[in-house]
């Protein structure tokens, strides 16, 4: 496993591979309202192109045209010397890095329909997965401060999410994958992710996960489950995640989806779900379940889901 270090926070070496993706997501949510808000450009370093996703979802819709705010601009050129410490796009997107793998400001505009301004500071050092070789993942929770002008209402913004990057091969013919990312976190610092993917033979295979029990107190996950109650459309309703730490001890987390968008990507289809987490000693926990397909596998494997 690679070292990270401040360069990780630059566009990595594509090494002449035509289907490498670069991604730097920013997520943030308002629990009182049920919203949640992405940032999520994507580049293809190689092909010298680029989108840019901006999503706010809420409890009223699930379709992305039905959401309070949706745009993806997709083929976009990278600009030229492009440095993702520190950039605007013509599509409004601008990030900025304060401090290497720990303090960035995101901001987005879009005539009067939404104004976005953001900051996250980490409240733990990026956690790696599978960064080797050149390629690799991170993930991040952190505190997420500022403000959404949204149709011409202000909303504050305070809550721990998450950010994360990926550098590696992204291949559009792939039609294997089905992958549940969920995690919490409570807004003393408290938190939990699994990561785990299921093989063609229906098995579960963790690929990470840890806890966060106190402060500056991590522990990481040495096996895990994930379970999804679905509604009569395959939709997740209820999902149940667990595991056990590096300490030998169980953790339990029972969460119920409060809003929901139905996300398309390269090359995926996602049940994005912002949940109400309640953890094994009633203490509640805000976060996401992201329910990731590969479509021709949906459309193999979701009638065997369904209740």
């Amino acid at each position: 496993m690679s070292a990270l270090g401040p360069d990780d926070d630059l566009l990595h070496d594509s090494g002449g591979e035509v289907t490498w993706a670069e991604t730097a997501w920013f997520a943030a949510q308002v629990p009182g309202r049920r919203l949640g808000i992405w940032t999520y450009p994507l580049f293809r370093t190689e092909l010298g192109v680029m989108s840019c996703a901006i999503y706010v979802w809420g409890p009223d819709a699930r379709e992305l045209w039905q959401q309070p705010y949706y745009r993806y601009y997709w083929h976009l050129p990278i600009p030229d010397g492009l440095d993702l410490r520190d950039f605007e796009l013509d599509a409004g997107l601008s990030y900025r890095m304060i401090e290497p793998l720990t303090s960035y400001e995101v901001r987005f505009r879009d005539g009067d329909a939404i104004d976005l301004e953001m900051r996250f500071d980490a409240i733990q050092p990026p956690q790696p997965l599978g960064v080797e070789a050149g390629r690799g993942h991170i993930d991040q929770l952190g505190r997420v401060t500022g403000r959404l002008v949204l149709h011409g209402e202000e909303i504050e913004i305070d809550c721990i999410e998450m950010r994360d990057r990926t550098w590696s091969p992204r291949r559009e013919r792939r039609e294997r994958t089905r992958l549940g990312y969920s995690y919490g976190a409570v807004d003393s610092g408290r938190a939990f992710i699994y990561a785990a993917a299921v093989t063609e033979s229906g098995e579960p295979r963790m690929l990470g996960g840890f806890r966060i029990v106190g402060e500056g107190e991590q522990h990481e996950l040495t096996s895990g489950w994930r379970e999804v109650e679905r509604d009569p459309e395959g939709r997740p309703i209820r999902v149940r995640v667990g595991g056990i730490d590096a300490r030998g001890e169980d953790f339990e987390a029972r969460g119920e989806v409060v809003s929901q968008m139905a996300m398309n990507t390269s090359p995926y289809f996602v049940w994005v779900s912002q949940v109400r987490w309640e953890l094994a000693d009633g203490t509640v926990a805000w976060g996401e379940d992201q329910d990731t397909w590969s479509p021709s596998r949906l459309r193999r494997d979701l009638p065997s889901l369904l209740p």
